[in-house]
């Protein structure tokens, strides 16, 4: 119980810290339309990497195995990794060494597919839920790649592009392979096709995922052929969001006792600021 309340403290602090700036900074009267949607894609990505990285403490006992058996220092990892993801959360929230921090989100997540889950999911290649982990912590790592060159002025136009557009296809493919998972599986929950079954009381269960489905096969399209990219991303974000206040906000509230609900709802929010990232980084149509 005591993991849950800091998760839930620690994510609700820096989403209150991130709304405060927003407002604070008057970036809502300058912002128009969709557009008004993007400025909550930091604070959407950070809120919940922050609460995961006080289960690093909380739970370090449980997710010490998940740090690979031939680096030395398990338990030392497991925590400077949760420190970090806190820090590095204030600090996009805050717009504090905002490009530092997406930078590291961006490497620390790709490690993670590389030293973790594509070792895993290659050991069992027809699991479709290994696939699913492997593509979400890509997406975290392609959407805190676009918000680390759309503030990166310092470069060229050309590496800001170049880097945008590796972000778009670590965004992009995973948009597709989810898709095509949904609408084979709709009784499994939305936006990310993970394990669980949606439960039959959320009203239209099997609707959201055929819903978030539909809608990523076309816009996940549209991304990957470098057409109209911004709204693409926009509109898979908004899915995403309809799907989190469907599913999973009456979701974590069934299971507000146990992490289970919260992690749920994190992890669906946190892509969903990914995607909100990379829709940023990508240039405006006319």
């Amino acid at each position: 119980m005591i993991a849950v309340w800091w998760a839930y403290g620690v994510f609700g602090a820096v989403l209150a810290i991130g709304l405060a700036v927003l407002v604070r900074r008057g970036d809502w009267q300058q912002a128009q339309g969709l557009d008004t949607l993007l400025l909550l894609g930091p604070i959407f990505y950070a809120a919940p990497v922050a609460a995961f990285g006080t289960e690093h403490f909380t739970l370090s006992s449980s997710m010490v195995s998940m740090v690979p058996h031939w680096i030395p220092g398990h338990l030392f990892w497991l925590y400077f990794v949760g420190g970090c993801f806190i820090a590095g959360a204030l600090s996009l929230v805050t717009g504090i060494q905002a490009r530092l921090a997406a930078s590291l989100f961006a490497l620390t997540f790709f490690l993670f597919v590389v030293l973790m889950d594509a070792p895993g999911w290659a050991h069992h290649l027809d699991n479709r839920f290994a696939a699913a982990l492997t593509l979400r912590e890509l997406s975290f790592s392609g959407g805190a790649l676009a918000l680390a060159a759309s503030l990166n002025g310092a470069w060229r136009d050309r590496g800001r592009r170049a880097l945008a557009t590796v972000a778009r296809y670590c965004v992009g493919v995973p948009v597709l392979f989810y898709a095509f998972e949904q609408l084979r599986h709709a009784h499994h929950v939305p936006g990310i096709p993970l394990e669980l079954v949606t439960p039959v009381w959320i009203v239209g269960h099997a609707f959201w995922t055929y819903f978030a489905g539909a809608v990523y096969v076309v816009a996940g399209l549209y991304l990957l052929a470098g057409r109209k990219t911004r709204a693409a991303a926009t509109w898979i974000a908004a899915t995403v969001l309809v799907v989190e206040l469907a599913v999973y906000v009456p979701f974590a509230v069934a299971e507000r006792a146990s992490l289970v609900g919260f992690n749920y709802l994190a992890d669906t929010l946190m892509y969903g600021g990914a995607v909100l990232l990379l829709a940023g980084a990508m240039p405006r149509e006319e």
